[in-house]
């Protein structure tokens, strides 16, 4: 899977729903879309998806991002989830971001967790097979802190 895969795949995100989540809203409906184009595809293809959301989100793992991330910053997993709303919103944003930490989103309202849980939810879809099955483990370790080189 390339990268223009990857990202065409991820515009597959409703964003203008992502742009009005409340607080205390789970952006779990703008991801459908996404996790049913991943499950048409073959188990290889999904995990190269994961390899790549794993490096988009490993490329974001540093201090001056999480400086920058507002209430998101002060939790490893709030962090997490602050980078994986910077990918859903697409690579334009993302590389906006990229460029400039200022950019982070700041806010609760702007997590997307469920995107950790996109690849494995179209596995299981793909395969039949409970989605809790699914062992894969990603080139990048995107976990907060992970990315020692940005620390």
């Amino acid at each position: 899977m390339t990268e223009d895969d990857f990202w065409k795949l991820i515009n597959n995100i409703d964003c203008s729903e992502l742009d009005s989540l409340e607080e205390d809203d789970y952006p779990e409906d703008q991801l459908e879309l996404l996790i049913s184009s991943l499950s048409e595809l073959n188990t290889k293809e999904i995990e190269n998806f994961e390899d790549k959301l794993s490096y988009f989100l490993y490329n974001l793992d540093g201090e001056k991002y999480a400086d920058n991330a507002g209430e998101s910053g002060e939790s490893d997993d709030g962090f997490l989830y602050a980078r994986c709303w910077v990918v859903a919103k697409g690579r334009n944003h993302y590389e906006k971001v990229l460029a400039n930490p200022q950019k982070m989103p700041k806010e609760i309202c702007q997590w997307c967790e469920p995107l950790l849980y996109a690849a494995s939810r179209a596995w299981a879809l793909s395969t039949g097979n409970d989605e809790e099955d699914w062992d894969y483990t990603p080139k990048y370790n995107y976990e907060t802190g992970s990315n020692s080189s940005l620390w």
